[in-house]
């Protein structure tokens, strides 16, 4: 007969002392709560996609990346200018799953050279900046909204226009049809009131958006010269 095997019961650390008070058998028992009213720490879990969305954002090493979609989105950018702006090169490699694309840093960027760009790739001009999402149920989540050429040109256009200057004052919906080679994209400014009278979006306060730990220029990945030179010598014959 096997001999049980011993399992080690750890105790629990004893409440604060200003939370205990002795008994008569000379126990601890926790202290009756101040208001009549339990703590309840389920109240602060949320349900919902957003909800969802914003832990899956806070739990991510880099930076989550703005994607508009068909549907219209809601956001409202936290500064005035890109936070940074940089060149990326967009790679496109077998792997055992099948083929897939990935950017990668310019060195340009940083006035090295590239062995990208040595190898015959054209790096694409990209313009970070700090969005907020806003959810159906009014709860924003930070973004980094990369845009290249065509989105920078109308986003400056805001940006440089009166009526709608600067890109903080108020909010605007993004959207995204058509597939490669045919994209098309929507950035049209809207106001406050109408998230609520027109979308059904509550409007967040100013300190929901101040709570946010905006994204800086460290975010972006710098990669070494011989990690791209390693990819540009694999890739060298597609571009002879």
């Amino acid at each position: 007969m096997a001999t049980p095997t011993k399992r080690t019961v750890r105790r629990m650390p004893a409440p604060p002392q200003d939370e205990v008070e002795d008994d008569e058998t000379g126990e601890e028992e926790p202290a009756p709560r101040r208001g009549g009213k339990p703590q309840n720490y389920t109240e602060e879990l949320r349900e919902g996609w957003s909800a969802a969305q914003e832990v899956m954002d806070s739990t991510s090493s880099f930076a989550n990346a703005l994607k508009p979609e068909e549907k219209s989105k809601v956001v409202k950018f936290l500064d005035e200018q890109p936070y940074v702006n940089y060149r990326r090169h967009w790679i496109e490699r077998a792997t055992p799953q099948g083929k897939s694309t990935r950017s990668y840093t310019c060195l340009k960027s940083f006035g090295k050279d590239c062995p990208l760009c040595e190898a015959g790739d054209r790096a694409q001009a990209v313009s970070a900046f700090n969005v907020a999402e806003i959810g159906d149920d009014g709860v924003v989540s930070l973004k980094s909204w990369d845009v290249g050429p065509k989105i920078f040109n109308i986003l400056k256009g805001y940006a440089n226009d009166p009526k709608i200057a600067p890109l903080t004052r108020g909010f605007f919906l993004v959207s995204r049809t058509g597939k490669k080679g045919s994209v098309n994209h929507q950035v049209i400014p809207v106001k406050a009131t109408a998230l609520d009278e027109d979308y059904d979006i509550p409007v967040p306060d100013q300190a929901a958006f101040d709570r946010l730990e905006k994204y800086t220029k460290e975010i972006v990945e710098v990669p070494t010269r011989k990690t791209l030179q390693d990819i540009a010598d694999e890739i060298a014959d597609d571009y002879a």
